[in-house]
């Protein structure tokens, strides 16, 4: 068989059958329109982000787990003055994540402000715990490291956790009321 040159080369490209209409949305208010197919009204949805599912059963088991160890440690027997003020804010904190866990898991958004709150309170009660260590070494070299070194984890640890839980937030189709 020889090739005829002066005809254009048109590729063998699977069309539709007469009466198929097939649509893709990448905007994801087009995906809500409805579309005609096959004379009946079919109403395209766009896949729901799996995150705030996720994140929601991490935070829930977070806030078990931490729960559990913080009344273990207080059963131990509570500390004194301001360690014995952490160690309530730290309980309090991880019950406070895993309720913003159930949130989040039932997609509502006040999970995740719920979660970012208890980490605020949770950054808030490090630094205070931090220039304690500070000051209780004598404020010298020593309680500068130690007390720097505290506030420098405290920080990182916590917008580690804070981004975390607002992945949620950020997820494209999320659907958090």
């Amino acid at each position: 068989m020889i090739a005829d040159y002066r005809r254009p080369f048109q590729p063998n490209i699977m069309q539709p059958q007469q009466g198929q209409m097939v649509q893709g949305f990448t905007d994801p208010q087009a995906a809500g329109q409805p579309a005609m197919m096959g004379g009946q009204q079919v109403m395209v949805v766009a896949q729901q982000s799996p995150a705030p599912t996720w994140m929601g059963v991490i935070m829930i088991l977070y806030g078990l787990i931490a729960t559990a160890f913080g009344a273990l440690g207080m059963a131990e027997g509570l500390q004194e003055g301001i360690y014995m003020v952490n160690q309530l804010v730290g309980v309090l904190v991880a019950l406070t994540i895993g309720v913003g866990g159930f949130f989040t898991f039932q997609r509502k958004k006040m999970g995740v402000w719920i979660g970012l709150g208890a980490v605020g309170v949770s950054t808030l009660m490090g630094i205070v715990v931090s220039m304690t260590v500070r000051d209780e070494l004598g404020g010298g070299t020593a309680g500068d490291i130690f007390g720097g070194f505290g506030i420098i984890m405290t920080l990182g640890c916590n917008a580690f956790c804070a981004l975390m839980i607002a992945i949620p937030l950020m997820a494209t189709g999320s659907n958090l009321e």
